[in-house]
């Protein structure tokens, strides 16, 4: 339940001007304009947006919301937004909340909202997928290897392809890095000690180079069966070709500790 105002801005500059004022105006839009929020699920309709928008204004407001940039990936169809939303907790401590978002104006649900819902309640939401499986979709370079060496539960496959200082952060935020090879080495070992690796099937794949994010349902982990879920993860490359950050966004919980 966390709208990010700046969405708007990453639709301007897809040039998508109709479905970016859309958003910041439902009442005007001129174009159909949906979106699929972790909590509220698939809004569409002007009338429903537009009391959601209010909704969310005045919730933001209620606690204390800030919106900080983390970084864009954008390509000529695509674009993902990365932010943490740094707000009040039900404990009254400040939260931050990974929030992800990928922007497609061409398709049917051209906004797509991920973030995990642990530091808001507590425990983890299953979410169904947003999107089919495209079996057209594959991760390129260190980032294919990396998932592929992650599908199959290789701790030092996975280890070799962050950089030295690279980090993987959980969908609960920086509570959640992890960092540099032991650390990872160890971490990873945890993620795989329920049988296997987690074979992530990819929707969409957003690549400007320096960054790769990519659309996924996630339905197994190591040798459990999950109900299907949807997932967002961003991979940011170093100049020499390896992963320096992994940062998730779905509430996915897997079966280990």
């Amino acid at each position: 339940m966390v709208w990010i105002p700046q969405i708007a801005d990453l639709v301007d500059r897809l040039g998508a001007a109709d479905l970016a004022a859309g958003l910041r105006d439902p009442i005007a839009a001129t174009v159909p304009v949906a979106l699929d929020d972790p909590e509220a699920g698939r809004i569409s309709g002007v009338v429903v947006l537009d009391a959601w928008l209010a909704e969310q204004e005045k919730w933001r407001a209620e606690q204390r919301v800030d919106i900080e940039p983390v970084a864009i990936t954008v390509t000529e169809n695509r674009a993902v937004g990365e932010w943490v939303a740094h707000l009040n907790g039900s404990d009254g401590k400040r939260v931050a909340l990974p929030v992800g978002v990928a922007v497609e104006p061409a398709s049917a649900l051209p906004v797509r909202i991920y973030h995990s819902r642990w530091p808001l309640l507590g425990h983890h939401v299953v979410r169904s997928p947003l999107l089919p499986y495209d079996p057209d979709a594959h991760a390129a370079d260190v980032v294919g290897a990396y998932k592929a060496a992650l599908g199959e539960g290789d701790v030092a496959g996975v280890v070799a392809a962050f950089a030295a200082d690279g980090y993987f952060r959980e969908p609960s935020g920086d509570s959640y890095r992890h960092v540099g090879t032991s650390v990872l080495s160890d971490f990873y070992k945890g993620f795989f000690s329920a049988g296997g690796g987690i074979p992530l099937k990819l929707c969409t794949v957003t690549d400007d180079g320096t960054r790769s994010a990519f659309e996924y349902i996630c339905d197994r982990w190591g040798d459990a069966d999950l109900p299907p879920q949807a997932g967002l993860a961003v991979y940011t490359r170093s100049g020499d070709g390896l992963i320096t950050a992994v940062h998730v966004y779905d509430d996915v919980e897997g079966p280990v500790e």
